[in-house]
This record gives structure tokens, C-alpha cells and sequence, in this order.
């Protein structure tokens, strides 16, 4: 991963060199911003059930790095998801519902953006990385940090216009993936979360 993130930073300070005007080369900065779905599920060996929370969610990320090759950039990613909807507990039949102070789930990586048809900024991107899930229960019987740092991983497709030479706004579907294990009372569980969103770009490049 060090070596990996090192190959960005040096693509990303190579890239300052002199770019041509409304093409993809030179230094790259994107950030995105929206909302959409999310779904959240934490299974608990042991018989003591699962946890799960799905419905609203936001979601922010944040680009850097440069071009590698015509149209194909390599950057750093930092990308985060949040649940609106309170957790449900079920073990059996019984059913209880978990209020939270906040539901946020955090990647750190790096990925690649490639524009599939340069000409009219359509492009594909994939990052991935390690993950942070962070759970706040307004419940002292329920303790969410014991989960371990995870896999997570980004892919979006989207749009953009050029409003000049170097900045353009676009448009984007993104998916998100987090997962995580951890230890939930003595009893292994691990943890999952995808997330849909429709979010708004901004891109430097």
C-alpha cells in the first residue's frame, strides 16, 4: 500500500508540467458530493443475531493524483458514507430498535479514473482501500468499536462539462462497498455495507 500511494504522489507532482487545454493529463483533483442508499448488516456468531440498518444515506469523496497514460489517472482517494436510519437488533424473534449520534463509514486508498470517451467526459473509475466503520449507540448495552479496520472499495461512472479550460462540473453513479470483522461480546461478527448514491463533481484537471 505505501508503494502504491508513493506511485500517486509522484504522479501527482509530475503532473504539474504544462497540460493542454480542456484534456485529461497533467495534475488531477475531483471531489464529489450526493446522496442515495445504503444498507448495513452485522452478523454475530454465537446465536445472538444481527444488526442491520438501511435507508438514506450521504455520501462525499475526495481525488488527487495524475495522469499516467492518455485519458487514464492514478490518485489518491478518500471517500466517506453516512446512515440516516436508526439500527435494528434481532436475535430470534425479538426485534429492537438502536438509535445513533452517527452511522459513518470511512476508505482510504488509492484507484484509477479512465475517461472511456474523452471527447465527451464519460468516465469510469475504481479506488480501493482500508475502511473504517464508526458506530455511536445512544445504548450503553451496545458497543460498536470493537470492529477492526476493513476492505473497502469505490466504483462510479459519470459525466462531465467543461466550464473552461482546466474545470469542469459533472455528474455520477457511485458505489460503495465497506466491510470490517470484529469481536461482539466474545463472539466473532462481520460487518457489511453497500451504498448507492447519485452525486455531484467538481474536477481539476
Amino acid at each position: 500500500m505505501k508503494k502504491f500511494l508513493l506511485s500517486i504522489a509522484l504522479a501527482a507532482v509530475s503532473a504539474f508540467a504544462i497540460s493542454a487545454p480542456k484534456t485529461h493529463d497533467g495534475f488531477f483533483l475531483n471531489a464529489t458530493m450526493g446522496a442515495g442508499y445504503s444498507s448495513f448488516e452485522d452478523k454475530i456468531e454465537g446465536g445472538l443475531g444481527k444488526i442491520t440498518c438501511d435507508g438514506g444515506a450521504f455520501e462525499a469523496s475526495f481525488k488527487i493524483g495524475g495522469t499516467i497514460y492518455p485519458n487514464l489517472i492514478l490518485h489518491f482517494t478518500f471517500i466517506g458514507n453516512s446512515i440516516f436510519s436508526d439500527l435494528k437488533f434481532k436475535a430470534g424473534r425479538d426485534e429492537e430498535s438502536l438509535e445513533h449520534d452517527g452511522f459513518n463509514m470511512f476508505m482510504l486508498g488509492g484507484g484509477l479514473t479512465y475517461y472511456v470517451v474523452p471527447e465527451q467526459n464519460i468516465y469510469a473509475s475504481a479506488s480501493f482501500g482500508i475502511t473504517d466503520i464508526s458506530i455511536s449507540v445512544n445504548n450503553n448495552d451496545y458497543s460498536f468499536d470493537n470492529l477492526d479496520t476493513g476492505f473497502g472499495f469505490n466504483i462510479a461512472i459519470g459525466k462531465e462539462w467543461w466550464l473552461n479550460d482546466e474545470n469542469a462540473l459533472g455528474v455520477a453513479f457511485s458505489f460503495s462497498h465497506h466491510s470490517a470483522d470484529g469481536n461482539y461480546r466474545g463472539e466473532k461478527n462481520e460487518a457489511s455495507s453497500n451504498s448507492f448514491s447519485i452525486v455531484a463533481s467538481y474536477t481539476f484537471n
